[in-house]
């Protein structure tokens, strides 16, 4: 029998009940939002200290800690608009991907790798909206390991070593994940009290857990702390969320940054940046059809991203010369912008085994809508990745350069959508959505994190809108190739540990016409190349030491810095959004220290005051310990050198948050 909700219901104490909760689940999902920051009314050729240009993960970072200084007056312009609802919710975050907030940029085909993609490209999603990609992305709190930072510290100086990279990632970080907190010996590499939640869960998917034991079977340590420099092995990530809401620098800094001096700019599309007699001066935006021009009294800073940033300088005539010229270009300044493009390389491996691993029905989604609309908890409001890390070799048993990234696909998923999202051929989707009609799927992202591959990202043209060419270069370097044998295999042995025997779980190799005939390390290595993609952590194209310096400042050009993910000379080992974030930070305090202005909001643990440091202060952990007093009564301060203001200076104990220390400390 068919019948409509109220007559379900009926009109009994029973059906007003039903009814009226009926009604409140439809009401609490107005209650899903954010309220963003509003446009500012600028008017053309106004002039700010400094201007931002991109309110992504960096842009949104900096522009807030910025904006603490009350003195400062700072533009931010962001391409896209404001967020939709998808990117609040933690589970929505595969269907934002070529969207009409991604920029939906892909790499260039060079008839070599990728064949078995469509087209033979590769997909690069990245966001435009406020947040930037941090809007759109998985959420993964990984820092990579104290070797990268090694290694940028010996390429731009000791402002980028382990040891200082550490205190603000800890300066920005919540950490309440509570196999992180309740471990001290964990807990030493964590901070407590900062904007930016980090947080897990204590109910894993039945997925997970099984993922875990095969890995154990495998080998493999389990690790409570993904982010642990001194262990590594199988284990879940930290996640950033806030009570079921995703949590970013665009939610956590600039949604709660209170300044007036602080202005937005949305569906602003900056073209060009003004460089007179060797110093930025301003840049060129177009908004609702309308050119703009914006003057920097300060600094220009781009923080537009991998691929647009090095686009936009190269627009400005800052580029390699001969590129510029073939273009018609005035050079500027001759600098290698667009070079270094490199990313983690990934390959796909497939499993299918019999149901009962990743279940999911229409009736439990529908449950955990409920769930999530109620109190923002169930499966909508997680986010369950998990890697398994390997070392290349025994003799750097806690420096991984490879990761495993298993997936479960129920039976009957929307597969085939997200397929071609990521971006593989017609053919395959087809054999895999067929395959997921009687089977479960299992995806493993075989994943070389420290590639010597290298590509390039060049102007299409100059026009601004359009894409940037990106010529991706992976494999370019064939011994990265040589490592996929031996990953994609490991791979495939979870097929033969316990549970997934249990499954019947068997692997399916795609069919690659170019690799037929070929010997099982052969076919494997034919494979990968045909089948590489990116992971989507591309970095390295206004790189410190070529295009920057240790400061970010862009080299032979006067009031020009460059805070994202492309000056990250070598790409770190694991997912790259928490590195940004820690970027905007140095760079923001880089900033205030060359005007000569306090770093705020610095957790005391790790704050240098000249010669004062926390060891020489009394434990912060103590109730009613007056700052001002601490200062005036150390004698290793100069005070003719110092000047302190202090505003509700009592520092208040707790277990939970700092978040209501207000201390300012200005150095002359």
């Amino acid at each position: 029998m068919v019948c409509g909700l109220t007559s379900c219901l009926g009109s009994g104490a029973a059906g007003g009940l039903f009814s009226s909760a009926v009604q409140f689940f439809a009401a609490t999902q107005c209650l899903v939002g954010e309220t963003w920051p509003k446009d500012s009314v600028l008017q053309n050729g106004s002039r700010y200290d400094f201007i931002i240009v991109g309110a992504g993960t960096a842009g949104s970072a900096l522009a807030a800690r910025l904006s603490e200084v009350a003195n400062f007056s700072v533009l931010l312009l962001e391409a896209g608009g404001d967020p939709p609802i998808e990117a609040i919710i933690p589970a929505f975050r595969e269907t934002l991907k070529a969207s009409s907030v991604d920029w939906n940029f892909t790499s260039v085909e060079n008839n070599i790798t990728s064949q078995a993609l469509k087209r033979g490209i590769e997909q690069q999603p990245r966001g435009k909206m406020l947040g930037g990609s941090g809007s759109l992305n998985h959420m993964v709190y990984a820092r990579g390991f104290p070797s990268d930072y090694h290694e940028w510290a010996s390429i731009a100086g000791e402002t980028w070593n382990w040891t200082n990279v550490l205190k603000y990632f800890m300066k920005t970080e919540h950490m309440t994940d509570t196999n992180i907190v309740n471990n001290p010996e964990l807990m030493v590499y964590h901070g407590r009290g900062g904007a930016i939640e980090v947080s897990g869960t204590n109910e894993v998917m039945f997925s997970i857990k099984k993922f875990l034991q095969a890995f154990e079977e495998l080998g493999f340590k389990t690790v409570p702390d993904m982010t642990y420099p001194n262990s590594i092995g199988a284990g879940c990530f930290s996640h950033t969320i806030r009570n079921g809401e995703r949590d970013s620098s665009l939610r956590a800094l600039l949604n709660n940054a209170n300044s007036t001096s602080l202005h937005i700019l949305k569906d602003a599309f900056v073209t060009k940046i003004i460089i007179e007699n060797g110093t930025a001066i301003g840049i060129e935006a177009v908004k609702d059809d309308e050119k703009f021009l914006f003057y920097a009294d300060r600094e220009v800073i781009l923080s537009a991203g991998t691929f647009n940033t090095p686009k936009l300088l190269m627009l400005s005539g800052v580029g390699p010369s001969e590129h510029l010229r073939s273009l018609g270009i005035d050079v500027i300044a001759d600098l290698p912008v667009g070079s270094n493009l490199h990313d983690h390389a990934m390959v796909l491996a497939f499993l299918v085994a019999d149901n009962g691993t990743c279940v999911s029905d229409e009736a439990e989604n529908s449950m955990e809508a409920i769930k999530y609309l109620y109190d923002r908890t169930g499966f909508l409001a997680k986010a369950d990745n998990m890697a398994a890390y390997l070392p290349l070799s025994s003799s750097e048993p806690t420096v991984p350069e490879f990761a495993l990234y298993p997936t479960c696909i129920p039976q009957f998923s929307p597969f085939r959508s997200g397929c071609l999202t990521l971006g593989l051929n017609e053919d395959l989707c087809t054999e895999l959505h067929n395959l997921n009609q009687e089977y479960e799927l299992v995806t493993i992202a075989a994943v070389l994190l420290k590639p010597k591959s290298r590509g390039k990202v060049e102007l299409n043209s100059i026009n601004p809108f359009d894409d940037p060419l990106i010529y991706a270069g992976t494999f370019s370097e064939e011994q990265d190739l040589d490592h996929f044998p031996r990953l994609i295999k490991m791979a495939w042995s979870i097929a033969d540990t316990n549970y997934f025997r249990s499954k019947n779980a068997r692997v399916i190799k795609p069919w690659v016409e170019a690799c037929s005939n070929l010997t099982e390390s052969a076919w494997i290595k034919c494979m990968s190349r045909a089948m590489v993609t990116s992971a989507w952590h591309s970095v390295g194209t206004a790189a410190m030491g070529t295009v920057v310096d240790g400061d970010l400042k862009v080299l032979g050009i006067n009031g020009l810095r460059v805070v994202d993910a492309s000056v990250m000379p070598k790409i770190i080992r694991g997912n790259t959004n928490a590195p940004v974030v820690m970027i905007a930070e140095i760079a923001a305090d880089l900033i205030k220290e060359h005007y000569s202005v306090s770093r705020t909001g610095t957790n005391l643990n790790n704050m240098t005051i000249g010669n004062l440091t926390a060891s020489s202060m009394p434990n912060i952990s103590q109730p009613n310990i007056n700052l001002a007093d601490v200062i005036e009564n150390n004698d290793m301060i100069n005070s003719s050198l110092i000047e302190v203001e202090i505003t509700n200076v009592e520092l208040i104990t707790t277990t939970d948050r700092l978040s209501d220390i207000d201390d300012t400390v200005n150095v002359a």
